[in-house]
């Protein structure tokens, strides 16, 4: 079971009186005391990771939401963090490498499960290539299995998240377009 993100708002998080109206609050606002919560998504990264021979680095992931489905090194990006800072540290802490020529790609909408509750992300999309001399070393917690491949069908089908798929759907057009 999963509930959205404003159906976990049952009190004011300020003064602690119970939401007044069940109807979607955009933003909640507290009858009581005027505090708002604005439900906005919060950000998170993908890399499409690229070695010398034009493969992506796909993972398989240990954990849910998608576990045993194939995602991209990323992650939520940290207070004070911009989205490219966001991307090098995630993919580090997954897969142990460093990535260089890193270029913003697009932003996608997804919804992350999270405890039970239905958390709104914009997922934002770099391409980037690893970086000299690095071997990939995952973090077994986050990462099953991995693999450099050629974005087919099948793989795309595979995705853990539909905006993983859009992003990678959307880098293959612009490898097919030249």
């Amino acid at each position: 079971m999963s509930i959205e993100l404003f159906e976990a708002y049952a009190f004011c998080p300020r003064c602690g009186a119970a939401r007044h109206s069940t109807q979607p609050p955009r933003p909640f606002r507290c009858h009581a005391c005027g505090y708002t919560v604005f439900f906005g998504p919060v950000a998170a990264v993908g890399g499409i990771i690229v070695n010398e021979a034009g493969k992506v680095l796909l993972l398989v992931r240990a954990r849910e939401p998608g576990k045993g489905l194939l995602g991209m090194p990323g992650g939520f990006v940290d207070p004070e963090e911009s989205g490219e800072e966001a991307l090098h540290r995630e993919v580090f802490e997954e897969v142990g490498i460093k990535i260089t020529n890193t270029s913003y790609l697009m932003t996608a909408p997804n919804r992350y499960l999270y405890q039970g509750v239905q958390i709104p992300v914009v997922d934002l999309f770099f391409v980037a290539e690893v970086a000299q001399g690095q071997q990939i070393a995952p973090e077994h917690t986050e990462v099953a299995e991995w693999m450099w491949t050629d974005l087919t069908d099948e793989v795309l089908e595979n995705m853990a998240f539909k905006s993983n798929q859009i992003a990678l759907e959307f880098y293959r057009r612009g490898l097919e377009n030249g």
